[in-house]
């Protein structure tokens, strides 16, 4: 009886602990994943390093525009101190295919025409609206043909931002934000320009 009490005993045990759930294994650590490649422009056309005057524009987080104190039909400044004008749109739409903010992110300088090629050469702006004579450091971009010729002006030692402001100022053409602002801004003038 008492083998018979003692395996009943162990029968119960066993079959006990057949009901009892193992305790579960540790999940797997998840695979690394490695992170996303930063994205190569925030927001614009233009990629940061595709040229060094890009480069530091971006890494300032400030496009600097100098424009012609000399021609009040394309830029004006009001009272307030705000920038208003053809030249001064295109500068934002620049700034906006850069990747910066146009309203807050661009700064611009009036120069008189005694300063416009050093301001451009000695990299006291990164370009220059309205155009100057030709000079060997110079790279100069039709951007608006009017009765007189106006180009945006960069340093020469710099082609690949040339080519890409080139290719801002046909996307703006295509766009129709060339058009604009020149209805806007140059028409009620009787000023009649092409791009």
């Amino acid at each position: 009886m008492r083998i018979r009490l003692l395996a009943v005993a162990a029968v119960a045990v066993v079959l006990t602990g057949c009901g009892q759930a193992e305790p579960a294994a540790p999940p797997p650590p998840a695979p690394e994943v490695p992170p996303a490649p930063p994205s190569s422009s925030a927001g614009g056309d233009v990629e940061l390093g595709s040229s060094p005057t890009l480069t530091a524009i971006k890494q300032r987080k400030r496009l600097l525009v100098g424009v012609r104190a000399d021609q009040p039909e394309f830029v004006t400044r009001d009272p307030a101190g705000g920038y208003r004008g053809f030249d001064v749109d295109i500068a934002r739409d620049i700034a906006r295919r850069i990747g910066l903010d146009p309203y807050t992110q661009v700064q611009f300088r009036r120069l008189p025409p005694t300063l416009l090629r050093d301001a451009v050469a000695a990299g006291n702006v990164d370009l220059l609206l309205g155009g100057t004579a030709d000079v060997p450091q110079l790279a100069q971009i039709p951007y608006a043909v009017t009765d007189t010729e106006r180009n945006l002006v960069v340093k020469a030692d710099d082609p690949k931002l040339a080519e890409e402001l080139r290719g801002m100022l046909r996307a703006a053409t295509a766009d129709g934000t060339w058009q604009r602002a020149h209805d806007q801004n140059l028409a009620p003038q009787g000023i009649s320009a092409h791009p």
